[in-house]
């Protein structure tokens, strides 16, 4: 039906496991119906011109699967769930014979043929604290609990008030009027509102009674010891392999796989930040109003500091595209600094008076967004406000977070609860009950989808998002109060600091699972060495080049606008702003083999040596190259750089001197198109506009050792298999080649398939597999052990493809094209 199919009777083996499979059913589909809140469920069955009534305490117990409704007050909810679209707008109302709405009453109906009798007159009298003896006679009773505790609901009815009466609940009982009912307990009409019930205080906080919260999620894997000081921050670095950590007035530099740790020499404090390029941004601890950037290899100032802030800082968040840093002071300033050229920071907003900002952070998509205690959300670069204040009876919140979309607002406090609600509009979504002390730390996860809550109880807590339930049990190795939380970029580590002088870091734990039909399905394509299209990267221009770190992390390009751009190649996400634009021409990119360095060519004949997440420029190599540079090359220990131009000549530099390697020497009558060595460094391979491949030796200068003819037209591309033994070249007469790269003699006949010019060729790193790419638009693989074609063409471009590049594990093939497009394709194991 629709979104979703209720669980059908025959799956259960008792009312009470159907009863909790109902309300779980239930919760999804208000999820996937937008997720309104209680009170906008009861508003809308009230305004709905019909005689539905959906009382919220009522609400309340159908969601957390308290006993089993009248089948009209049970059809009444579907039908007004239902009058939601996905996005949570109004539709109309279905009608009884909907039949979407008959699924549901059917499984209504089966349901309460497996209540056992008086099963829920007698659970209502238990809530309520009266005897277990009920009668038939017996009035409904109003929920004596105060608002938000006796029931431990995971949502709050509204803002602190009178709370919902039960309705006599159970199939057998007579039909009715859902309303509330009124002191000789009859049904009080809807004009005639319930008298006002003083809201009671909250009693001492305490772990509330919930399901079972199942296998811990993360498991604590190093307990990092060093500290003379409760630490306050902890901050994971874009890769997840440091974690630092800020205790007194030290900051302390841990290996997340070993879990060893360094003092820096750099004395900073609390708050800590990683920009997107690895550098770490702390406060002076001599001067919190004096931001400084860290290099985390030295632990001592990157570069002048940035002064301007006019009082402590108090929050440091940085902009996921790079290069912007959002500061909080504590007055509750927020500050953007432009830390590329450390530029003093200016004032973007302020919340003023009785409503300081306590809380910023970038969401995914860019936006500034800021919060303050009163949960009230600015959008600061889009503008306005995001978010409407808080009744005040919720209470002053002493944590907050936003999560990484920007949609959730999580709120802690001091009575140990913590709220969840819509960070634009201030809806309440969830109310989580657990800790026995003040919430004093929050933290979502990358995905949103985890919550975890610290508190003064010395306790971790993990919440689903979607559902307000605990998501394991909770995480007690500290011996102190939690001062902060912080996840990894991809989720898999989770950091926690305390009162204690302790950090520790957990890792996600491994959950046996069976495979999805999905991931079957695609072992199985893979299996046949059919490879699978994965969504595309859209780029602004023509792509030229296309390059794979060498630990895979990174996937870089250029593109015909003189820019070279980084992605993540599993997530999509570009990895900051262009590295570089309008001065460096689109032909060569090349990562050296330990992926420190990514080189690009300048229109000026000069090789930029690149820190392949910032884009700064480590070397400048001047190549003296009487034309533009057409390839890069890095020798396989990174020490020589190979350069082909225009010009015809090749030459060789050192990467550490920046020297050049004897004399540029020319091998070829016409411009240097491709260039690759050879595994073992000794040799390399060019190929030419001229149609020749020629071979070389290397040692301190590049050595002629012959050349071979076959193609007709330029040779656009030439590369060594992963065993030196093969080297494939591609032909502007649409074929792909192979040779024997010692005497220079081509093997076997060439590979068509193509219809025009070949551009590209790359293998695979196990060498099983040979990838051709060119003006058709096509990509082929191939098998070079035979020469045959493996599978069809690979076609998911509109224009010609211009380059390809493996992932180092072999197991995603990326192709650019012309059209702008960034295909990668799986086609490996999984």
């Amino acid at each position: 039906m629709g979104d979703m199919d209720p669980q059908p009777r025959g799956t259960f083996t008792s009312f009470e496991e159907g009863l909790a499979a109902l309300a779980g059913d239930l919760t999804r589909l208000r999820i996937e119906r937008g997720r309104p809140s209680y009170r906008d469920l009861e508003a809308r069955a009230a305004g709905s011109g019909t005689e539905l009534r959906l009382p919220v305490a009522t609400q309340s117990e159908i969601f957390n699967g308290k006993r089993l409704v009248r089948a009209d007050t049970f059809m009444a909810l579907i039908r007004i769930l239902l009058s939601y679209d996905e996005y949570g707008r109004r539709t109309s109302v279905p009608s009884h014979t909907d039949p979407e709405v008959a699924v549901w009453r059917r499984r209504w109906q089966e349901l309460a043929a497996l209540q056992p009798p008086g099963h829920s007159r007698a659970r209502a009298r238990a809530r309520a604290g009266a005897p277990q003896a009920a009668t038939a006679t017996d009035a409904p009773v109003r929920d004596a609990a105060p608002h938000g505790t006796a029931a431990r609901s995971h949502e709050p009815a509204g803002p602190a008030g009178p709370t919902g009466p039960h309705e006599p609940a159970g199939p057998d009982e007579p039909h009715g009027p859902a309303g509330p009912a009124g002191p000789s307990g009859r049904p009080r009409p809807p004009w005639d509102p319930a008298p006002p019930v003083r809201p009671l205080p909250d009693p001492a906080p305490e772990p509330a009674p919930g399901p079972p919260a199942g296998p811990a999620p993360y498991t604590l894997r190093h307990r990092l010891l060093g500290h003379l000081a409760p630490v306050r921050d902890v901050a994971f670095s874009p890769d997840g392999r440091l974690l630092a950590s800020a205790g007194g007035d030290s900051v302390q530099l841990w290996d997340t796989t070993t879990g060893l740790g360094a003092i820096t020499p750099f004395t900073a404090t609390h708050p800590l930040a990683f920009t997107p390029e690895g550098r770490l941004l702390a406060a002076d601890s001599r001067d919190p109003s004096v931001l400084h950037r860290i290099d985390p290899a030295t632990g001592r100032p990157d570069g002048p500091p940035l002064t301007g802030h006019a009082s402590p800082i108090t929050g440091i968040t940085c902009a996921p595209t790079g290069g912007m840093a959002a500061t909080l002071e504590l007055g509750g300033t927020v500050r953007l600094c432009d830390l590329s050229v450390v530029r003093l920071p200016v004032v973007v907003t302020h919340g003023g008076g009785t409503d300081p900002i306590d809380a910023v952070a970038f969401a995914r998509d860019g936006r500034l967004l800021a919060a303050a205690r009163s949960s009230r959300v600015w959008d600061l670069l889009g503008g306005g406000v995001a978010g409407a204040p808080r009744a005040a009876a919720a209470g002053i919140p002493d944590a907050i977070a936003l999560s990484p979309d920007g949609l959730l607002l999580a709120l802690g406090y001091r009575d140990g609860r913590t709220s969840v609600c819509e960070a634009a509009g201030g809806r309440d979504a969830l109310t989580l009950r657990g800790h026995a002390g003040p919430v004093c730390t929050l933290a979502f996860s990358p995905d949103g989808r985890l919550l975890a809550t610290g508190s003064d109880d010395a306790t971790v807590r993990l919440w689903d998002t979607a559902t307000g339930l605990p998501v394991g049990p909770p995480l007690s190795n500290h011996a102190g109060r939690v001062e902060d939380i912080a996840f990894s970029a991809t989720g898999r580590l989770l950091a926690t600091s305390s009162s204690d002088e302790t950090v520790l870091l957990y890792e996600r734990a491994a959950t046996p699972r069976t495979a999805s039909l999905a991931a079957k399905a695609l072992a199985a394509a893979l299996g046949e060495r059919l490879p699978v299209r994965l969504p595309p990267v859209q780029a602004e221009a023509a792509l030229v080049r296309v390059a794979f770190s060498p630990d895979g992390r990174l996937l870089a390009a250029t593109d015909a606008e003189r820019s070279a751009r980084v992605w993540d190649p599993v997530t999509r996400f570009p990895l900051g702003p262009p590295l570089v634009r309008g001065a460096d021409l689109p032909w060569c990119l090349a990562f050296s083999p330990d992926g420190t360095v990514l080189a690009t060519a300048s229109g000026d004949r000069t090789v930029h040596l690149r820190d392949p997440s910032s884009g700064a420029v480590l070397r400048e190599l001047p190549t003296g190259h009487r034309g533009p540079l057409k390839r890069l090359a890095f020798s396989p220990d990174g020490r020589l750089l190979a350069t082909g131009s225009m010009d015809c000549a090749l030459a060789l530099w050192s990467t550490a001197s920046g020297t050049h390697l004897g004399e540029s020497v020319e091998g070829h009558v016409n411009e240097v198109v491709g260039i690759a060595f050879a595994p073992d460094g000794r040799r390399l391979v060019s190929s030419g506009a001229d149609g020749r491949v020629v071979w070389w030796d290397v040692g301190t200068r590049l050595r002629w050792s012959g050349a071979s003819r076959g193609h007709r037209g330029t040779v656009w591309s030439a590369v060594f298999s992963p065993d030196g033994a093969v080297v494939a070249t591609a032909g502007a007469d649409a074929t792909v080649r192979l040779w024997e790269p010692n005497g220079g003699g081509q093997i076997g006949e060439p590979l068509t398939g193509h219809s025009s010019a070949v551009y590209e060729v790359a293998f695979s790193p196990d060498g099983r597999l040979l990838a051709s790419a060119g003006e058709d638009g096509r990509v082929l693989l191939w098998d070079p052990s035979t020469g045959r074609p493996v599978g069809g063409p690979l076609e998911g471009h509109d224009d010609a493809v211009n380059a390809l590049a493996f992932s180092p594990d072999g197991s995603l093939l990326v192709t650019a094209g012309r059209d702008g497009t960034l295909n990668r394709w799986i086609i490996g194991p999984l």
